[in-house]
């Protein structure tokens, strides 16, 4: 598959040229990655990635689901080379254009007939909108594939397929896998689809401490399993801020223009514990290397800032 997004900054989101622009782990994620050449990709600067996630990195691996969370018709896609893929944004993702910095073409959709052969080598891609880390995060929506379904995909259905004449011994086979990236961006919807609901919250009840916990610890075991698969370079993002969500805000806020506060409270309380989770993993992982990805500050600066970004001041939300 081409590379059509090289040119890049035509078709970057505000969020993406934060990456591009600012964001300093990302220049300490490429610098680990450079300092180590790839045996089976000439130009690129790791082998392949392989993302798991939901709709903030989904390509579109719900367009054959039976679900409300899709993205596969316009006004999505209006600034995409291949229009509405199934992407819940205008252009690119923020991990189709990590993607483009370390190398690689577009890394396809796990759930596309046409993922398969050769088209797997730089990648595959398992995000799915409305999923969570919990298996049943998102199914008042309808179907979707949980974490736990995303990394089982990976192990039953690519991993063999990626044992193939191209990587045709044992040691070049796993250092194709330790030498790729393994970017994991998902929480948002344990949140939104769960103790967030508009029709059931009350609000400003507190989250139960049980319940991060109780995430911690499934999100810990299953990047253990992507571990235990030969994964050893990791992204991992803290949540985005949910309370800047436009139909939060429309719900929730008292001034259309700003974030809501307890929302963002819960974003920052989760991502904090994500970044302690991220720190144990790599002393308990010998050889894996974790970096942490502070998305919510990130976008945060985007939009208390965004004359910095080529955008205009943040306007009051229209009532439809």
């Amino acid at each position: 598959m081409p590379n059509i997004i090289h040119s890049g900054y035509k078709y970057l989101t505000p969020l993406s040229k934060l990456l591009y622009l600012l964001h300093m782990d990302i220049f300490l994620l490429l610098f680990m990655f450079v300092t180590m050449p790839s045996p089976t990709l000439g130009s690129s600067q790791i082998p392949a990635m392989f993302v798991f996630g939901d709709s903030l990195v989904d390509p579109g691996n719900n367009n054959q689901l039976k679900t409300l969370a899709k993205a596969n018709y316009p006004p999505n896609g209006i600034d995409f080379p291949l229009g509405a893929t199934g992407r819940f944004c205008n252009g690119a993702t923020i991990a189709d254009h990590l993607g483009n910095l370390l190398g690689l073409d577009l890394i396809p959709a796990f759930n596309n007939p046409s993922t398969i052969g050769s088209n797997i080598m730089q990648g595959v891609n398992f995000a799915s909108s409305s999923a969570g880390i919990l298996n049943d995060t998102g199914n008042h929506i309808g179907q979707n594939f949980p974490l736990f379904q995303q990394v089982q995909n990976f192990g039953e259905n690519i991993l063999p397929e990626l044992k193939s004449p191209t990587l045709n011994s044992d040691t070049t086979f796993k250092d194709y896998l330790a030498e790729s990236l393994f970017f994991s961006n998902i929480g948002n919807n344990d949140f939104l689809n769960r103790h967030l609901l508009p029709p059931n919250y009350p609000l400003n009840r507190d989250i139960p401490p049980e319940f991060y916990d109780m995430l911690v610890n499934e999100y810990s075991i299953l990047l253990e399993k992507l571990y235990s698969y030969g994964a050893r370079k990791f992204l991992v993002t803290g949540l985005a801020p949910l309370g800047c969500l436009p139909i939060v805000i429309a719900l929730y806020s008292k001034d259309t223009n700003q974030c809501y506060e307890h929302h963002n409270e819960v974003s920052r309380k989760f991502s904090a514990m994500i970044n302690i989770m991220v720190q144990h993993l790599n002393q308990d992982l010998p050889g894996a290397s974790l970096l942490y990805w502070d998305i919510y500050t990130a976008t945060r600066q985007i939009i208390d800032n965004p004359s910095q970004y080529g955008r205009e001041a943040n306007v009051k939300f229209a009532k439809v």
